[in-house]
């Protein structure tokens, strides 16, 4: 069965999000669906995915067209007393994976990374340290 273009472009990325963590050996968050982080040690890591659609602009009179867009956010959580290294080590690789004109494609629709994803400053998330990336995302598709 094809998921609807909304669905489809959220799990074509959450692929992708799972398909780095399983290479890195880290475990990671989904959306709505049940985890237990790990806990917490200073070499201890973790991920989170979060899915934020924005809403949906319609292209100009007689395309047909209309673009989705949003951020995928991944977080990087780290154990606290590791220095800010370790977790930016694992955040430049999230961008590297999702580096500006990556595209996945689920049920026919392709998203892109329309720019290069950007590394937020270093929280303290007690017990952890996070390191927010976000991944900006585009889809166009027939209405």
């Amino acid at each position: 069965m094809s998921e609807p273009v909304e669905v489809a472009i959220n799990a074509a990325l959450i692929a992708r999000a799972q398909a780095f963590a399983t290479a890195q050996g880290i475990a990671i968050s989904l959306p709505n669906i049940a985890f237990t982080p790990p806990a917490a040690g200073q070499n201890v890591k973790w991920l989170r995915a979060t899915f934020l659609p924005a809403p949906t602009s319609t292209l100009p009179v007689g395309s047909g067209s209309d673009r989705y867009y949003g951020i995928l956010q991944i977080d990087v959580f780290h154990g606290q007393g590791a220095g800010e290294y370790a977790p930016g080590r694992i955040a430049s690789a999230v961008i590297e994976y999702f580096d500006r004109g990556t595209a996945t494609t689920k049920d026919g629709f392709t998203v892109r990374v329309y720019r290069r994803p950007s590394r937020g400053p270093m929280i303290k998330d007690d017990p952890w340290m996070m390191i927010p990336v976000s991944i900006s995302f585009e889809c166009f598709a027939t209405a």
